[in-house]
């Protein structure tokens, strides 16, 4: 029989040892989870890698797009349109502003006949027509509107081609800004080439310089 001082001296024993025995598992459970949270809390981490680089709203477009509207000093951008006519070549002297902010250019052919181009704004509330031809005091004018705008080819030959026309008016399109660019030469990088023959209002005839006329 064991005597019950022996007994409780080894029971005491027991019970002191059991907390140290528990410190290296406690230690080694905190060690393993303080890690990822170290990892988490730490920003530079983080992999940006794939995160794209967004566009600087501070930074011009590229003139160089095509898809950049036309402009002509007195034109609204909107009804600067250009068209194509089988030996008919645009005259850069011709264009320019018609109306209030209206556009208007000439196309000549090698023969000297021309045909011109007219963009104005139609009449508030007009609706859209189709094409329709008319011939009064020696000019032939084909015109239709679409979406507000007035467009329109005319021209005083008495023998243009009427088809000629209609397709001239069918082809009529807005230009954007490198369509415009190539049509008309500029001069320095700067504006478009202007008439110094026309009177600055209105839709007179061209000024004949004094002494022009001999």
């Amino acid at each position: 029989m064991i005597p019950q001082r022996s007994a409780r001296r080894r029971l005491t024993t027991t019970v002191l040892l059991l907390p140290l025995l528990a410190l290296p598992l406690t230690a080694c459970g905190s060690e393993g989870s303080a890690a990822p949270a170290a990892e988490a809390a730490d920003p530079t981490s983080a992999d940006t890698s794939a995160a794209p680089d967004a566009p600087d709203p501070s930074e011009p477009a590229d003139p160089a797009d095509p898809s950049a509207p036309a402009e002509f000093p007195g034109v609204a951008p909107e009804l600067i349109y250009l068209t194509e006519i089988p030996g008919h070549t645009l005259a850069p002297q011709s264009a320019g502003v018609i109306g209030e902010d209206g556009w208007g250019c000439s196309y000549v052919s090698a023969t000297g006949g021309t045909i011109e181009l007219r963009v104005e704004r139609a009449e508030p509330g007009a609706a859209d027509t189709d094409i329709t031809a008319d011939r009064a005091a020696g000019i032939t004018e084909f015109h239709r509107i679409r979406d507000g705008v007035r467009i329109s080819v005319l021209t005083t030959d008495p023998d243009a081609d009427p088809d000629l026309l209609r397709a001239a008016l069918e082809a009529a399109h807005p230009a954007d800004a490198a369509e415009l660019a190539e049509a008309l030469p500029q001069e320095d990088g700067g504006a478009p080439v202007r008439r110094g023959d026309l009177p600055p209002n209105g839709d007179g005839a061209p000024l004949d310089p004094e002494g022009a006329a001999g």
